[in-house]
């Protein structure tokens, strides 16, 4: 991607390590522990502005440093979603499933600025978001094989193909596509539950080897199932019918 090897390590041992104040610093925030044994903890900077503040420092706030870090989110925004989604949504349409990282990250970055400091860091936000989409405009087949091995990475540790986010979007599509409520009963004597705890339920229960029935309160769609690759194909049946 004609980024120097020298400047992608520094910038992912300044923002792993927690050089700059905390690990992860531009994709989270700068915190300060209150009290650790009640958990609380007060909001100081936008991540990404703390971030150019400590390059800056360091006299590497650059198009270059900038990339890199741009390079480093979009990858570790690819495997915070795969810890969610699971592989599936990667292997299926590579492309598409960065466009969604980008537009994750762009979110998550502009609800910290709005909630916690009036918008401030915003402009560095939008700064790495556009190195972001300029990164998959110019090197998509590198970045899609970066993501390869993101994937590889993720199933060596255990992640499936089918995460409790994705079966989530799959419930919510099925209401839309069969007009259902978008409200489950997992098992028989569950209470209804939106789509994304439904998910979760479901998704906790077979991954334990336990079958469920999954219904809509309106009994539009009832499902059986007795492990998620059933669930995935009988979700997705559904759906083209």
């Amino acid at each position: 991607m004609g980024l120097p090897e020298d400047t992608v390590a520094f910038v992912d041992e300044l923002i792993d390590t927690g050089r700059c104040g905390a690990h992860d610093i531009g994709l989270e925030m700068l915190r300060e522990q209150l009290s650790e044994q009640l958990d609380i903890s007060a909001a100081l900077k936008h991540g990404a502005q703390r971030l150019f503040e400590c390059l800056r420092r360091l006299g590497r706030l650059d198009e270059m440093h900038l990339q890199a870090a741009a390079l480093h989110f979009l990858l570790d925004s690819a495997d915070r979603r795969m810890e969610s989604l699971g592989t599936w949504a990667a292997e299926i349409d590579a492309e598409k499933f960065l466009c969604e990282c980008i537009d994750w990250v762009e979110d998550k970055l502009r609800r910290q600025a709005f909630r916690y400091f009036f918008g401030e860091g915003l402009s560095e936000a939008y700064t790495l978001i556009s190195y972001m989409r300029l990164l998959l405009k110019k090197h998509k087949a590198a970045l899609v094989q970066c993501l390869e091995h993101v994937v590889l990475e993720r199933k060596s540790k255990g992640t499936l193909q089918l995460g409790p986010g994705t079966l989530a979007q799959l419930f919510s599509e099925l209401c839309k596509r069969h007009g259902a409520k978008c409200f489950f009963c997992v098992g028989k004597l569950g209470k209804p539950l939106p789509a994304a705890p439904a998910a979760a339920k479901a998704y906790s229960l077979l991954k334990r080897g336990e079958a469920v029935i999954i219904e809509s309160v309106d009994r539009k769609v009832a499902i059986t199932a007795s492990s998620l690759e059933e669930l995935f194909e009988k979700l997705l049946q559904l759906l083209r019918d």
